[in-house]
């Protein structure tokens, strides 16, 4: 059954777009973290929402501690994608965090308002939100060892402040109309 990749909703065989989002609809079944009930990728390793190492169907090698590659990771930063192992990480509101204290801080007062997997998109949508006066910072996977080639399935979260988030879902949405880009957004939903 086809779904729409923005809210998520299942349509019927033969429906070619949502009529919420007005989007082309995807074929498939939307898939949800195990542990914190969020949307996620087909191809994702970790939950972007929580962390937590997302279950496959076929048998693969589980990802290595970026920091330590003798043992498993159990999880990737939220912030980062960095992977990380019992030892490496911290958990806060049931949520993975590499050893950096200032992911564990950002996150608290930030939330990811978009996500793309190209570096050029995600720093056209920084520009855009930081000229409409939002603070945004981009935090990129590409950058960190992944016991594959991430390639193109490296995510690239682009946050704004918690309380400037509705705003900055009106300026991507408006940019993303004006441009005529695809959206690869959750639309905010990691501030739920």
């Amino acid at each position: 059954m086809p779904y729409c990749p923005h809210c998520h909703v299942e349509y019927q065989s033969g429906a070619s777009e949502c009529i919420d989002c007005l989007i082309p609809l995807v074929a498939g079944t939307p898939q949800f973290c195990p542990n914190c009930k969020e949307f996620v990728q087909e191809n994702d390793t970790f939950c972007d929402n929580c962390g937590v190492i997302l279950p496959r169907e076929e048998e693969s090698d589980s990802p290595e501690c970026e920091n330590h590659p003798d043992a498993d990771a159990i999880g990737g930063c939220v912030i980062c994608g960095k992977p990380v192992c019992e030892g490496c990480s911290t958990r806060h509101n049931g949520r993975i965090f590499c050893e950096n204290d200032d992911h564990l801080n950002m996150h608290q007062g930030f939330v990811v308002a978009y996500t793309t997997s190209t570096d050029y998109e995600a720093e056209m949508i920084k520009a855009n939100l930081e000229g409409a006066g939002i603070n945004a910072v981009i935090f990129n996977q590409h950058d960190h060892v992944y016991f594959l080639n991430m390639g193109v399935l490296a995510h690239v979260n682009v946050m704004v402040p918690r309380s400037q988030m509705e705003e900055a879902r009106d300026v991507i949405t408006a940019l993303l109309n004006e441009e005529g880009l695809e959206e690869e957004a959750e639309g905010g939903e990691a501030d739920t």
